[in-house]
Order: structure tokens, then sequence, then C-alpha cells
């Protein structure tokens, strides 16, 4: 059965209050009392569980891809929001307030995951229920931790040891001023988290988290660590278990139809709910009768891809409007659905995680060059493309990142992986800035500011 991340029915939005660190993550489920007030059956503490599954699925719902991808060289420079061209010039600050609504999402799952692990025992539920909510809980406080740290901390492997400052770890609801966690420190407890709630997570269990979900996201954890081994191995966990099929066709965000998804956010018509709202706003054009989307895509990548004849990604996810005109722009199609689904972990991307993995080490080449093949046949219609049966590491190596690149266009990729090249000294720039300059990690907010929280360099790449 699909995984995908609830609609909350019952509980309301966490409301902010104060200005301090502490006082946005001392924030309450609105309509819900606390202690014994109202947490009386099992449902309320299921209600709660849904509510932090809603907060994820609003921070998915394209906002911060849209940071991933604008950090990348894929787009052009936003054409109107102010915000979003400081993400892209590499300019945020303390006031950005699209950074800080994403950021503040995370966090406000955060607490109500910690408030739930807090209060579980308020009311009796059976056992294996209750030990699957922590662990569901645990999950998704993982992976928001792991989000966070990619984007306000400079990359795992930029110091030998990784003890430049990450984000706040938060376990607990207690109000405190706390200084930065390490990068070191959050990995390892994102790690540790998803290691242990994968041992007791089911392999199938509704609409919620999994064992393979936990897997897949280590397996992303690992390789953002270019931990080679640990990631193949954690992607072949999902992709040899025959629980999820690749896609034959280019409509992976069209709700309804993603075979893929191991762990996502899903959109249903029938209640006008759409998880994918932030890719339809930032890209969307086929509705409009004079296009105009806030993203474009760089001339530089779409010619890279239109080079390439047989890659039908080229006129399937891109198009010229207004070619050769003063006013022409390359648009992006994936997200032209009045209804999307968002795949957070999914089959294709494990494959590239797992073929890259294995090219990196020099084991079970057949198994990555066979991955390989099942992206590029989808994308070039046919077998004309596909690698060699005997080809090289370094020909798997380079056809896994190019694959990447395209294959995950706009779906906030481009930016950690360009970041996760300049550790391994692939790179030295990105779009001619160094690829670890100040300005390729977002500020935090302004209610961030205390005397303990280090908050980022400003000043951007000059």
């Amino acid at each position: 059965m699909k995984k995908q991340i609830a609609k909350l029915t019952v509980i309301g939005a966490l409301l902010l209050g104060g200005t301090g660190c502490s006082d946005f993550l001392d924030v309450k489920p609105e309509g819900v009392l606390l202690e014994g007030e109202a947490i009386q059956t099992q449902q309320d503490i299921e209600n709660v569980l849904n509510s932090v599954y809603d907060v994820v699925a609003n921070v998915y719902n394209g906002r911060i891809q849209a940071f991933g991808s604008l950090l990348g060289d894929n787009l052009n420079r936003p054409r109107s929001s102010t915000f979003m061209q400081e993400i892209y010039g590499r300019q945020t600050n303390i006031f950005n307030s699209d950074v800080s609504a994403v950021y503040l999402d995370a966090y406000r799952a955060v607490y109500r995951a910690n408030w739930l692990i807090e209060n579980i025992d308020l009311i009796d539920i059976p056992a294996n229920r209750r030990q699957e909510i922590l662990d569901e809980a645990r999950f998704l406080r993982a992976l928001m931790h792991f989000e966070l740290v990619r984007y306000f901390g400079q990359p795992y492997g930029q110091t030998s040891d990784n003890s430049h400052l990450g984000i706040v770890i938060k376990t607990s609801t207690v109000r405190e001023l706390v200084p930065r966690n390490t990068v070191a420190q959050v990995y390892d407890f994102v790690i540790d988290e998803l290691t242990t709630v994968a041992q007791r997570l089911p392999e199938t269990n509704g609409i919620f988290a999994t064992k393979y979900a936990a897997y897949g996201v280590l397996a992303d954890v690992h390789m953002q660590m270019n931990s080679f081994t640990s990631a193949a191995a954690y992607a072949d966990s999902v992709i040899e278990s025959g629980s999820y099929t690749m896609m034959t066709d280019f409509n992976r965000y069209e709700a309804e139809m993603n075979t893929e998804i191991v762990f996502g956010g899903f959109s249903f018509a029938s209640i006008n709910d759409n998880r994918g709202g932030s890719f339809n706003g930032f890209y969307r054009w086929d509705n409009q009768p004079n296009p105009n989307p806030e993203f474009t895509m760089d001339r530089n990548f779409y010619n890279l891809v239109a080079s390439n004849p047989d890659d039908l990604r080229d006129s399937l996810w891109m198009a010229v409007v207004n070619e050769g005109s003063p006013n022409e722009l390359i648009v992006q199609s994936k997200f032209n659905y009045d209804f999307i689904d968002v795949p957070i972990v999914h089959l294709t991307k494990l494959k590239l995680i797992r073929a890259e993995a294995l090219a990196m080490t020099g084991n079970n080449l057949s198994t990555a060059i066979q991955d390989i093949n099942d992206i590029r046949e989808r994308a070039y219609g046919g077998s004309t493309q596909n690698l060699d049966a005997a080809a090289a590491a370094t020909e798997v190596l380079e056809a896994a990142r190019y694959e990447r690149r395209v294959e995950l266009m706009c779906e906030g990729d481009r930016g950690h992986e360009l970041k996760r090249l300049g550790v391994l000294g692939e790179i030295n720039t990105i779009r001619g800035a160094d690829w670890d300059c100040p300005g390729q990690v977002l500020q935090f907010p302004a209610v961030e500011r205390s005397s303990v929280f280090v908050l980022n360099q400003e000043g951007g790449c000059q």
C-alpha cells in the first residue's frame, strides 16, 4: 500500500509565541489541552501523531525543495520573489520570511513529535501500537533534523571532524536557550534514531512510515556523508524488497500515479487537498495564457539535456516559450497538475544512490549498470543509450551523476549534490562561488538570536 503523509482533519496548526528561540519550540497544538485535560483516548494520541505528519507534509509541499534547487545550477534567478532571489543569490538574512517559515514549520513537527513521546503514557494503549506511535514520531523528528542540518550547516565533511556548527538537536519540549550542535552530532543523532526505529517499524503500515522509509532516508543520509558502502546497502534493502516498482512514464508528480513512492505526500482531489501547492506556485505554466512562472530553467542546463535528441525529458519536462524573443522562458513541466503527489523517498532516487555508491566502491558493478539502464530506458524510450554490461566504474559513475542531475531536476536535490561533490574535491565552485562559501547555507530566522546561539555568517559569497 502506498505510504503517504496524512491530511490532518482533527488537530489544528501550531501557534507561534514570543520572540526568543525557545519560545517557538514551546508551542502546542491548537485546540489540544495538554496533560490529562483533553488527551483522554487513544484516538486523541493518534490525532497528535497525524498532526506531526501534517506539518511534515507542509514542509515538503515544494518550499524546502525550492531552496535546494535555488542553491544549485539548474535554475535561473527567480523572476520576482525578493526572498527567493536572496536564496539564489546566496544572500539570506534573518528577515527572510520564506526561509523562516520552513524552518519554523520543521521545528513545529519536531515539537509535536517530542510532546507525543513525552505524553503518550497519559493513555493506556496496546503495547505494540504504543511502540509504533513512538517510532513513527522519532522517524519524523529525525527526518526534520536531517533536512534542517543540510540547509543551515555546511555539508558533512567540510571539516575533518565535522565540528562545524549545524542546528539544535531538540528532543524535548523543555524551554531552554541552547547553542547549536555540531554537524557530527546532528548526523549521529539522525542515524541513531533511524537505525533504531527501522528495526521495529513494520514493512507495511497503511499511510504512515515503514521500515523501508527509514532505510530510504538512511541511504540518503549516508550518501550525503559520502559513506558509500552504507548508502548502497540501505538503498539495496528498499529496492530489493519488491514492494515498489519503477514507473514507465514521466508523470512522477501527478496525483495517484506514482508506484515508486516509499514515503511521501499524497494529494486528494475529493477533498481539494493538494500537497504540492508550492511546486504549482513556483513552476506551473500550462494554465496561464501568458506563462510567467517564478522559477525557470537555466539555458545551459536545458542545452545539456536537449543536446541528446533521444532524451525524452527535454520535451516532456521542459519547454521553450517565446523562443528567440526578449521574453523567452525555459519552463518546467513536471508540476503541471492540479493535484501533486510529492515523493520524498522513492525508487528512482534510491537506484541513483545505489548506482553511484557501487561505482565509488567498485563493487557489484553489474547492479549499478542495471540501475542506470532502468532509468535510461525510460528516459530515452529504449535501450539505445544503455551502458554496456562491461562498462568501467568511471563510466558508471559519470552516468549516475549525470542521470541524477537530470532525473531529479527541480526536486531540491541539486544544491546538496554539488556541495557533496565539493567535499569529495570533484568541484571547486557552484555558479562561480566557492562550494562552501558562507552564502551556500541559509541564515536562521530572527527568533533564534540569543546570547548562546551563533548565527551563520552573512555577506554572501563575495
